[in-house]
């Protein structure tokens, strides 16, 4: 009876903190998108960042606070995108993959795309 009781207390504890204990951190994203995504995307995610105006129409960053997106539609498909790059989902060839990151960075890197408005 005293192991079944603190098998529930864990459980409960890990369901009750779980989530926060792995959630994502938007302000580490922020710093990552500062150095990774802010040259195309812009500071603010405005699609106007120093890179963009060389990139041909049609193939222009996309305005993230727009939150309207082609491919990145949940959070599976834009970890994918990140990951794997444009060209590798069918967008622009010209967003690179960002395979060397963490899981968790681009976790991070989605939260905060997701703060932009």
């Amino acid at each position: 009876m005293k192991i079944r009781m603190t098998v529930i207390a864990v459980a409960s504890t890990l369901i009750t903190f779980g989530n926060a204990a792995f959630a994502a951190d938007a302000t580490k994203g922020a710093s990552l998108y500062a150095q990774r995504c802010a040259m195309c995307h812009g500071d603010k995610g405005a699609g106007d960042g120093p890179v963009a105006a060389t990139i041909p129409e049609g193939q222009k960053p996309r305005n993230l606070k727009a939150g309207v997106y082609k491919y990145a539609t949940d959070d599976a498909k834009f970890k994918e995108l990140l990951q794997k790059g444009g060209g590798e989902v069918g967008l622009s060839a010209l967003m690179p993959a960002q395979s060397d990151l963490k899981p968790d960075d681009i976790d991070n890197i989605i939260a905060f795309v997701k703060t932009l408005k």
